[in-house]
């Protein structure tokens, strides 16, 4: 563990990776403290160090990610899919994107008719922290981050969750919040003494050497760390993306100009909370149907009536 003496007088702490072998000698209980969260709730504090403790394990988020590659490439097999579709059905079985009606009103420009949708929103544009802590979050939502570009990854913070939400239901992490999702909500409404270190951007933001850097996650999955073709597969659709995205933002001289024609010239076809024209959360319906499972009670309902209709014409 790195200590950091600020200008103002005060002390900034960074953890280090872990790597196989090697002792961890990082204090999680004192960095969290250096950012002033000294009386957060207990059960959440513990939460929150074994997240950071997980992210800074390289054995175990390398068993994570292993997993991930593994399970989109089975996913692949026969018929070729999007890892939006990937995320989305994983996101159903594991308490992610659940449909709903808002229960206050949004204080954002919406969609007519707007809900929450139950699948995986596309963000564009660097999304004000309202925007990003009380829509997306606190729904308990997976996100393909487009606007954060190929370095950060679309994908980066979606395949943190699924990494430790994988890792909980093994007991490879050890969580008092019984989902990670639920743990995700919870943050999302702790503010913090210091704006710029929120719980969310010391777990899942950071600009550490460790996998509570989503760029860490992106560089990891697109170099030859693992050789076989699960994971060659996976690193080939997240380097294809990168060319798309700086091939546009090149031809036009703007970062955003794969969002634009991707996304933003359709938006009156998706389901979005929308601040100006500086950023948003957009929800496309998923093109094939069939990836997006019901949830267990509307299978069991569908199932109910079918049996019903049975006895009903014997």
């Amino acid at each position: 563990m790195t200590i950091t003496h600020t200008t103002a007088g005060g002390i900034t702490m960074t953890v280090e990776l872990i790597r196989n072998g090697e002792t961890d000698t990082n204090d999680y209980e004192e960095y969290l403290n250096s950012f002033g969260y000294e009386t957060l709730e207990k059960s959440l504090k513990e939460d929150a160090k074994s997240i950071c403790q997980f992210f800074c394990n390289e054995e175990l988020v390398l068993q994570g990610l292993k997993k991930l590659v593994t399970q989109f490439y089975q996913f692949n097999q026969p018929e070729k899919k999007t890892l939006r579709q990937f995320f989305d059905d994983w996101g159903s079985k594991n308490h992610f994107n659940h449909e709903a009606q808002p229960n206050d009103k949004i204080p954002y420009e919406t969609s007519p008719n707007f809900h929450f949708p139950n699948h995986t929103p596309i963000l564009h544009g660097e999304l004000t922290a309202d925007l990003f802590n009380n829509v997306l979050l606190k729904q308990g939502y997976l996100s393909a981050d487009l606007g954060a570009g190929p370095k950060h990854g679309k994908w980066a913070h979606t395949i943190q969750f699924f990494i430790l939400e994988e890792a909980r239901k093994t007991g490879q992490l050890k969580l008092h919040s019984n989902t990670v999702c639920e743990f995700i909500k919870k943050i999302s409404q702790i503010h913090g003494p210091y704006e710029s270190f929120s719980l969310w951007s010391i777990l899942f933001d950071s600009f550490d050497e460790t996998f509570t850097c989503p760029n860490i996650i992106t560089q990891t999955l697109t170099s030859p760390w693992d050789n076989s073709k699960e994971a060659l597969f996976l690193a080939d659709k997240l380097n294809h993306f990168q060319k798309k995205f700086e091939k546009a933002a090149s031809a036009e001289n703007n970062y955003n100009a794969y969002a634009n024609k991707k996304y933003m010239s359709r938006i009156d076809k998706a389901n979005y909370v929308k601040y100006k024209d500086k950023c948003a959360i957009l929800w496309f319906a998923p093109q094939d149907k069939k990836t997006i499972p019901k949830p267990p009670c509307q299978e069991e309902l569908k199932q109910n009536q079918l049996s019903f209709l049975k006895l009903s014409l014997l």
